[in-house]
């Protein structure tokens, strides 16, 4: 729900900025252990999240896992993804009746629900 609202309402407004935190089963940044000083780290966010912010969330989960300032991320990469949710959250459109007043009607039907999100991932060492 938060992301739908971020998506539909506050885009025009805002660009709807991305608040690092961890993974929420959408978005958020996750990390595996791969060996001893090496992690896999990755940062899922909006597609309205620049590129930049995303690198530095990264640098960020870096540092916190390795709780020094001179851990390095490395082997970055960018992808986009398509998530589908199936939703029964009611909906509406307004509808124009003839005498000039506007009604929503709600349907609680499921329907699907389109996320376009960005993904950044590198590994992590110190």
């Amino acid at each position: 729900m938060k992301i739908i609202l971020c998506s539909i309402l506050l885009l025009p407004l805002t660009g709807c900025i991305s608040r690092y935190h961890a993974w929420d089963g959408t978005t958020g940044y996750q990390d595996e252990r791969l060996h001893e000083g090496v992690y896999q780290v990755s940062y899922t966010a909006e597609q309205s999240t620049r590129w930049s912010w995303l690198d530095q969330y990264l640098v960020r989960r870096c540092r916190e896992i390795a709780k020094t300032e001179q851990a390095n991320v490395m082997d970055v990469r960018h992808e986009t993804e398509t998530v589908v949710a199936m939703s029964s959250v009611p909906i509406g459109a307004p509808i124009m009746t003839p005498a000039d007043s506007v009604i929503m009607p709600a349907s609680s039907a499921p329907h699907e629900v389109v996320f376009n999100l960005k993904k950044a991932e590198g590994r992590c060492s110190f």
